[in-house]
């Protein structure tokens, strides 16, 4: 019987020491490297640094970013298909009056898009550091809705 627990007990740890594949899901934790706390976006990307877990959310020194900044973003009443790492539906926005719409890949935390109607939002921009593999490098978060109108 203890041979038995000693080898599965190995085994564990060896599977555990190996590289594992992780998911783009954004669920920020806070985890402990040997000479810094870090932000990851998820449990498993901070594993895999080989960090230990110290709470879930963001680390309290990475919520306020120097680097973030409002961004005023018209969206436009209809998405349109376009393509990233697989194809998808993109928002489409512009920064400024009488400039074209753009896709815009990424989501807008705390918007929900609807058809028909258009936008003018004030949007949080932070940049992400080290993001997963396929994923933005920047963090789009709605601070308010400036005005909706129906679409034209």
């Amino acid at each position: 019987m203890r041979k038995n627990l000693l080898a599965i007990s190995i085994f564990c740890f060896a599977a555990g020491a190996q590289a594992g594949i992780c998911t783009r899901e954004y669920a920020p934790v806070c985890g402990q490297l040997p000479q810094q706390t870090q932000t990851f976006s998820n449990r498993c990307m901070m594993k895999d640094a080989g960090a230990a877990w110290l709470s879930d959310g963001e680390c309290p020194s990475s919520r306020v970013n120097a680097k973030a900044k409002d961004i005023t973003l018209t969206v436009a009443g209809h998405d349109e298909a376009c393509v990233a790492a697989a194809p998808m539906r993109c928002l489409q926005v512009k920064e400024k009056k009488g400039q074209k719409w753009l896709n815009f890949y990424s989501p807008i935390e705390g918007f929900t898009f609807t058809p028909g109607v258009e936008f003018v939002l004030l949007v949080r921009s932070t940049p992400i550091t080290n993001p997963p593999m396929d994923s933005s490098d920047t963090r789009y978060e709605l601070v308010r809705v400036l005005s909706r109108k129906p679409a034209q």
